[in-house]
């Protein structure tokens, strides 16, 4: 049961990094902008180090999420399906 506890509050973490988090500005921007991505990247882990403090998890995911978005919205490499698959296994990485 305490693992169904910490998927879930990892999922509320990703939703509001990814969304809550991220301005209509940053996300108009963040695929033709660097900084604005990395930006998106470090509001993104916001949540995850307010919970679980700044570990090596989440500079990890930090830096894998830019890669992700860099993918997605930059190179168009990936779907918005892809992005979130993607992100949802990578905050798994909390779990270890």
């Amino acid at each position: 049961m305490e693992i169904i506890k910490d998927i879930i509050i990892l999922i509320m973490c990703h939703l509001i990094g990814d969304y809550v988090l991220q301005s209509s500005f940053i996300a108009d921007t963040k695929g033709s902008n660097w900084y604005h991505l990395f930006v998106h990247s470090v509001l993104y882990i916001i949540p995850f180090c307010f919970l679980y403090g700044i570990i090596w998890q989440s500079i990890v995911v930090c830096v894998l999420h830019f890669i992700i978005d860099a993918l997605k919205a930059r190179y168009s490499k990936i779907t918005y399906l892809q992005d979130q698959v993607a992100h949802y296994i990578l905050i798994l990485l909390y779990l270890i």
